[in-house]
């Protein structure tokens, strides 16, 4: 996994390299079966991009909250982004070290 994950990085790197100028890459994707907003975010969340559509990641992230009882549960709402981040295939480690870091949060940042 992790073999595939810094391929995939220095593709990246790469790619916005030989495009000097234009507008970064944005394909998040790590293959068929990877979600492309989870591979995102979890880049993101980890700081590993900051390019213009990590807004979106991030949000599409943070929206995922759970409740108990009418008040908001951080464990279920941890458990819920791990669900939603352990779709990035290509790297379930850094899926799980971002979630850890910011699953239980209520309002992001």
């Amino acid at each position: 996994m992790r073999k595939h994950f810094l391929a995939f990085m220095a593709t990246l790197a790469f790619a916005g390299a030989a495009q000097a100028g234009a507008q970064p890459p944005t394909d998040f994707s790590d293959g068929d079966n990877s979600n492309e907003d989870a591979c995102g975010a979890t880049l993101c969340l980890l700081g590993m991009s900051r390019d213009g559509d990590c807004n979106k990641y991030l949000k599409r992230y943070f929206s995922i909250v759970r409740f108990k009882h009418g008040h908001f549960s951080p464990s279920r709402t941890a458990a819920a982004r791990g669900n939603f981040v352990a779709q990035c295939v290509g790297d379930q480690a850094g899926a799980k070290k971002a979630n850890d870091q910011w699953g239980g949060s209520r309002n992001g940042f």
